[in-house]
């Protein structure tokens, strides 16, 4: 196998969680304990240099003083991301005019225990109902204060966008899959969002603990394509696909590779992973297919290997390996 300078190999790949992996995972963790509390935090674009953020509530859980917090932080706009098949099912289209795919629905109040429905008395209250069961189509009016957001839980999480990771984090807490959210403007500048270290220091400020979108994907599950049971003189064994960045790769384990350390890991055609799996070799080993022999497909295959948070590592990682090697 060659390898470019661009991406050389380490003798030896450790599947421990990097520092930035546990970093990130410790802000989801803190977040989703906020949340679980009915407490806000914060959603950001990122966490080094975010340029933006969203204060996040449960919404099933919001009450007038939250309403009155996320209103006097921001612009006033408060939106509320529910999944898409409740979005239907409340018969909340697209804004008109909006463009297609566009995540806003149409603005809605509740249609009864409300006055004007642009007080935070009005709008907490539009707004736990939206994340009500009981709630039906002939709960709201229609055009109102608060605007649905629909989040599209079919998206993988690394293509998440705020709504959909807003929903994520809040079911995570152990609510309806319902979330409130508002872009906090800035301190400095009232006449802009806030951004890079004016939002943390309003986090900071009100207690609020940070997640960015991109520390959403250190709890990726490996979902593979394809999964089928080998016989190899080896044992029983899986053979499983997964994607990682839109390409598709086979994975075998032949022998028993958990709870070891320097695994070897063979990157081969895909076409040729049984046929080495079925060789005499008693050696335990990870075979890795790849869609082609292209030098390229070998520099990606070595990149997830190293890239914290890939479904390489995190495919690995589930067949309980501790490092690998690559022969």
């Amino acid at each position: 196998m060659t390898v470019t300078d661009e991406h050389p190999l380490a003798p030896h790949i450790s599947l421990a969680p990097t520092l930035a992996e546990i970093h990130a995972e410790a802000r989801v963790m803190a977040a989703v304990n906020q949340l679980s509390r009915g407490k806000a935090i914060i959603l950001s674009d990122g966490i080094d240099l975010p340029t933006s953020g969203e204060i996040v509530f449960p919404a099933v859980r919001i009450s007038t003083a939250d309403a009155a917090f996320a209103i006097r932080h921001s612009s006033g706009f408060l939106q509320v991301a529910l999944p898409s098949n409740r979005c239907d099912a409340l018969l909340l289209p697209a804004q008109q005019g909006t463009a297609p795919g566009t995540a806003q629905c149409v603005t809605v109040d509740a249609a009864t225990g409300i006055t004007t429905g642009i007080s935070a008395a009005d709008r907490a209250t539009t707004i736990r109902l939206l994340a009500s069961s009981d709630a039906s189509p002939a709960s709201f009016s229609r055009p109102g204060h608060v605007v649905p957001l629909r989040a599209d839980a079919a998206l993988p999480m690394s293509g998440f966008g705020h709504p959909e990771a807003a929903v994520h984090l809040v079911a995570a807490a152990g609510f309806p899959p319902a979330a409130v959210l508002t872009t906090v403007v800035g301190t400095t500048d009232p006449t802009d969002v806030a951004s890079g270290n004016d939002l943390h220091e309003f986090a900071r400020s009100h207690q609020l603990p940070v997640v960015g979108l991109p520390d959403l994907d250190s709890e990726k599950t490996p979902l593979p394509c394809l999964h089928m049971l080998v016989d190899l003189p080896s044992g029983r064994t899986s053979l499983e696909s997964f994607t990682d960045l839109g390409h598709n790769y086979l994975v075998l384990a032949v022998g028993e590779v958990s709870g070891r350390e320097d695994v070897p890991v063979h990157l081969l055609p895909a076409d040729q992973v049984l046929i080495d799996a079925g060789s005499p070799s008693a050696e335990p080993r990870i075979l890795i297919g790849l869609p082609q022999t292209a030098e390229d497909e070998y520099s990606r295959a070595i990149d997830g290997l190293h890239r914290q948070h890939s479904m390489i590592r995190a495919i690995l990682r589930r067949l309980g390996c501790l490092s690998v090697v690559c022969p």
